[in-house]
């Protein structure tokens, strides 16, 4: 299992995979809860890669399955 801490870390890594997010697009997917990400405490956000990337592959219901 792959995971980074916080947003900066994931924008990272989608440039890593040339699929670049602006901080605001991935702010607003996660309102909507429509990226899968994890928050186990105030103030920290948690992305599991493996779940982003299925995600990135249009398996994006079962990554929002897999969140909850």
């Amino acid at each position: 299992m792959r995971k980074v801490r916080g947003v900066e870390a994931l924008i990272t890594y989608l440039q890593s995979i040339n699929c670049p997010m602006s901080k605001t697009t991935i702010y607003n997917l996660m309102r909507t809860n429509s990226i899968p990400f994890n928050k186990p405490s105030p103030g920290i956000l948690l992305f599991d890669l493996d779940k982003i990337d299925r995600w990135l592959d249009g398996d994006s219901h079962q990554a929002k399955q897999d969140a909850q």
